[in-house]
C-alpha cells in the first residue's frame, strides 16, 4: 500500500468512527425527547453501524493482497481472532458490567420509552455514547449485537494502527501492529463483551494519530478537525478520557508553540477550532447532567457543584484513600510490591482478580521499547511515549489500577513495540530468533483466547442444543432466581437487591439497589429502628415488596456491622415479616409482608 493509500485509510477509518459518534449523539437527543423506540432515531443507528461493519470487512478483506506471505500469515491469524470473537459474541450477555451498566441502563430506557434519570445508579450519569448505539438493539431484543459493536471498535483501532505503521514502514509491520493489538489478552476479552473501553480506546487513538498527521501537514485542517472530534467523542464515551484529553491538549499546545510560522493569529484560531470541536460532542452530556443534577460533571466535582442525591448516597466505599493506601489496606502489599506496580501491570495481570488488575496485558508492550527509539521519526515516537507515560501516571494516581482503565495507552505502546521489531530486524544477524520470540508471544496470547472459549463452552448453544435459559443458568448462579421472579411475581412487585452486585439486566420487575456494593440503606433501617415493624415501614416507604439476597454475604455483613441487640431486631423482623419464596444455591428470593 502506498503512503497516500495508508493515509487515506487512516482518514476514512477515523471518519467512520466520527459518523458512529454523530449518530449516537443524535440518538441521545431523540431519547431525551422521548423517542427511544422511534424509527427516526433507531434506523440511522442501524444503518450507520451496518455501513461501519461493511467498511471494515471490505478493507480488511483487501489487506492480504497488499502484502507478502509473512503478511498474509499475520492476516490469517487476525482472521481467526475475528471469527472466534464473532462466535463468542453470539452468546447471551453474562459479563458483570453488561448486567450492571452498559445493557442494564439501556434496558431501563427501552422500558420507559425515553432516556430517564436513574438516581440509584451513579454510573448512569457518566457519558454513555456507546450505550446509545446499544439501546436500540436492547429494545429490539437483540442483546448480543452490542457485543459486536464493542468488538468493532477494537478492529477499527487495529485498522488505524495498521494504516499508521504501513505508512511509516510497510504492510507487514502494519499487520503485525494490528495483530498485536487485537491479540492482547484484555482486548481479546473485551471484544466479545458489551463494554465501552474499546470505544474510548479507538477515539483516543484516532485523535492521537490524526494529531500526529496534522503535525506533518499543518495546513491540512481536516486532520486537526478529526483529531478534535475524536477526542470529543472519547470524552462522551467514558470519564477516563478526560485524562487523555488533557494530555493531548498539552501536546497540541506544544505543537502550536513550536510551529515555525510565528503567526499567532493563526495559532489562536486553530486553538479555538480544536477546543470547540472537542467540546461539541461532549456538550449534550454536560447539558443532560446539568438539567438532572445541576452539576454537568456529576458525580465528579461534587465539591464544586453540591448535589443531594439520596438514592445514590447509600454507597460505602474507600473514597478517602488513594490507590496506594487502598492496595496496602485491601491486599496487604508491601512497599516494594506497590513501588513496582508499573511493571507488575505488564507481567502479572489476572482476569477477575482486582489485586492483579482484573485483566491481562502483555510484556511485549515494554520489552521492545529500548529498540524503538533508533532510526527516524524520533519526534513522533516521543509523542507516543509521552502520551502513554503521562496517561499511565495519571491513571495510576487517580483511579483503581485495572487494566481496562489504562487500555488507552496500549495502541501507542503497540506502535512503539513494532518500531522496536523493525529496528531489531534491521540489525540482527539471525532473524529467526526474533521471529521465534514473536511466535512465542502470539501463542501465549492465543492461549487466553482458547481459555475464553473453553470457559464459555459455546458449542451447544450455537448449535441450538442448549437453550438461552440453560446457558444463562450454567453461566450465572443467580439467574434461576431472576427466572422465577420474572415468571411468578406480579408486575407491580418491587425487588430490593442485596449483595447482587447490582447485576440487574435480567430483572424484569421494578427494583432498587444501593448506590455502592454494600447495602447501606438496609443497614441504616436496622440501626435506626426500635422495633421490627419500623424496619418494615422503612422498606414499605420505597414500595419494596421482595428481597433478593446473596445470603452468605448478607449474613456475614450484618454479623460484622450490627450489635447483638440490632441483630436480634433483624432476626425478629425476618421471622415476622419475611417469607422465603425460592432459593438456588446462595441466592434466595423473599416476600416482604405485614
Amino acid at each position: 500500500m502506498k503512503e497516500e493509500g495508508a493515509s487515506l485509510l487512516l482518514f476514512r477509518t477515523c471518519l467512520v468512527g466520527t459518523l458512529l459518534g454523530i449518530v449516537a449523539t443524535f440518538y441521545l437527543l431523540g431519547g431525551l425527547a422521548g423517542y427511544v423506540s422511534s424509527p427516526v432515531f433507531t434506523l440511522p443507528v442501524a444503518a450507520v453501524l451496518t455501513g461501519a461493519v461493511m467498511f471494515f470487512l471490505v478493507f480488511f478483506s483487501a489487506l492480504p493482497w497488499q502484502t507478502n506471505r509473512v503478511g498474509r500469515a499475520i492476516w490469517a491469524a487476525i482472521l481467526i481472532i475475528l471469527v472466534v470473537e464473532a462466535m463468542l459474541g453470539f452468546l447471551p450477555p453474562t459479563a458483570r458490567d453488561e448486567l450492571t451498566h452498559h445493557l442494564a441502563i439501556p434496558r431501563l430506557y427501552a422500558r420507559a420509552g425515553r432516556i430517564i434519570e436513574v438516581p440509584m445508579a451513579l454510573h448512569s450519569y457518566y457519558p454513555m455514547l456507546l450505550d446509545m448505539l446499544y439501546t436500540p438493539w436492547v429494545y429490539w431484543g437483540y442483546d448480543f449485537v452490542p457485543k459486536f459493536i464493542h468488538g468493532l471498535f477494537a478492529f477499527l483501532t487495529g485498522l488505524c494502527i495498521y494504516a499508521y505503521l504501513t505508512r511509516r514502514m510497510n504492510p507487514v509491520y502494519g499487520l503485525l501492529g494490528f495483530f498485536l493489538f487485537v491479540s492482547t489478552p484484555i482486548v481479546l476479552r473485551l471484544s466479545h463483551w458489551a463494554y465501552v473501553d474499546l470505544g474510548v480506546t479507538f477515539y483516543s487513538t484516532a485523535s492521537l494519530l490524526c494529531l500526529l498527521r496534522w503535525r506533518e501537514e499543518q495546513e491540512q485542517l481536516k486532520w486537526l478537525m478529526l483529531s478534535a472530534l475524536s477526542m470529543g467523542f472519547a470524552l462522551a464515551t467514558k470519564p477516563n478520557a478526560m485524562v487523555a484529553c488533557l494530555i493531548l491538549f498539552f501536546l497540541f499546545l506544544l505543537l502550536i508553540v513550536n510551529a515555525p510560522t510565528g503567526n499567532w493569529i493563526k495559532s489562536i484560531s486553530r486553538l479555538a477550532l480544536f477546543s470547540l470541536l472537542v467540546l461539541l460532542p461532549f456538550l449534550p452530556w454536560l447539558i443532560k447532567n446539568w438539567v438532572q443534577t445541576r452539576n454537568p460533571f456529576y458525580p465528579l466535582l461534587a465539591g464544586l457543584f453540591p448535589v443531594d442525591k439520596t438514592d445514590a448516597g447509600e454507597a460505602a466505599s474507600f473514597v478517602g484513600l488513594g490507590i496506594l493506601e487502598r492496595r496496602e489496606f485491601l491486599y496487604g502489599e508491601s512497599f516494594w510490591q506497590i513501588a513496582i506496580l508499573p511493571l507488575r501491570v505488564f507481567f502479572s495481570g489476572q482476569d477477575d482478580n482486582p489485586q492483579y488488575f482484573d485483566g491481562v496485558l502483555t510484556p511485549i508492550l515494554i520489552v521492545l521499547l529500548p529498540w524503538a527509539f533508533k532510526g527516524k521519526w524520533i519526534g513522533e515516537k516521543q509523542f507516543l511515549t509521552g502520551f502513554a507515560f503521562l496517561y499511565f501516571i495519571y491513571a495510576l494516581l487517580l483511579a483503581d489500577l485495572r487494566v481496562r482503565y489504562i487500555l488507552l495507552m496500549v495502541p501507542s505502546l503497540i506502535v512503539l513495540a513494532v518500531y522496536g521489531v523493525f529496528n531489531i530486524y534491521l540489525r540482527i544477524k539471525q532473524p529467526v530468533y526474533l521471529i521465534a520470540g514473536l511466535l512465542l508471544f502470539a501463542g501465549w496470547h492465543g492461549s487466553y483466547l482458547w481459555q475464553y472459549v473453553r470457559n464459555a463452552a459455546p458449542s451447544n448453544y450455537l448449535r441450538g442444543h442448549e437453550s438461552r435459559d440453560a446457558f444463562l443458568t450454567r453461566m450465572l448462579p443467580d439467574y434461576p432466581v431472576f427466572q422465577y421472579m420474572n415468571q411468578d411475581l406480579s408486575l407491580n412487585s418491587k425487588i430490593y437487591l442485596l449483595f447482587m452486585g447490582r447485576r440487574t439486566y435480567y430483572c424484569e420487575r421494578d427494583y432498587f439497589h444501593d448506590g455502592g456494593e454494600l447495602p447501606g440503606f438496609l443497614l441504616t433501617a436496622i440501626q435506626t429502628a426500635k422495633k421490627s415493624e419500623q424496619i418494615n415501614e422503612t422498606l414499605k416507604r420505597k414500595n419494596i415488596t421482595h428481597l433478593m439476597i446473596r445470603e452468605d454475604l448478607l449474613k456475614r455483613y450484618l454479623m460484622n456491622n450490627l450489635t447483638p441487640s440490632q441483630g436480634g431486631l433483624w432476626n425478629d423482623y425476618v421471622k415476622s415479616h419475611v417469607k422465603l419464596l425460592f432459593r438456588h444455591g446462595d441466592y434466595a428470593l423473599y416476600q416482604v409482608h405485614g
